[in-house]
């Protein structure tokens, strides 16, 4: 495989990896709506958590395979389960 050439397996990986981190970013941002009125600190502290996301998903490049498996093995499993997130988060 030449430099210019990328396997289709690799870029679904990486848009997986994307789409993972867009499911986090909405679990923390319905929050940062719950919390708004009630708890603008905490909110606050969300949002900045989520920027935290959003620079990691800004990241994944298809050139970086062991950072998107990284990302997939990570996130995966949390996005899945909102109780073990907000636990692990």
């Amino acid at each position: 495989m030449t430099e210019q050439e990328v396997s289709y397996d690799v870029i679904v990986r990486a848009e997986i990896a994307i789409e993972i981190l867009n499911q986090a970013r909405a679990i923390v941002t319905a929050r940062v709506y719950e919390l708004e009125e009630s708890d603008p600190d905490a909110a606050d502290a969300l949002r900045s958590r989520r920027r935290d996301l959003i620079a990691l998903q800004q990241s994944i490049t298809i050139a970086d395979r062991d950072s998107v498996e990284d990302v997939i093995a990570f996130w995966g499993p949390r996005v899945k389960d909102d109780a073990r997130f907000w636990a692990e988060f």
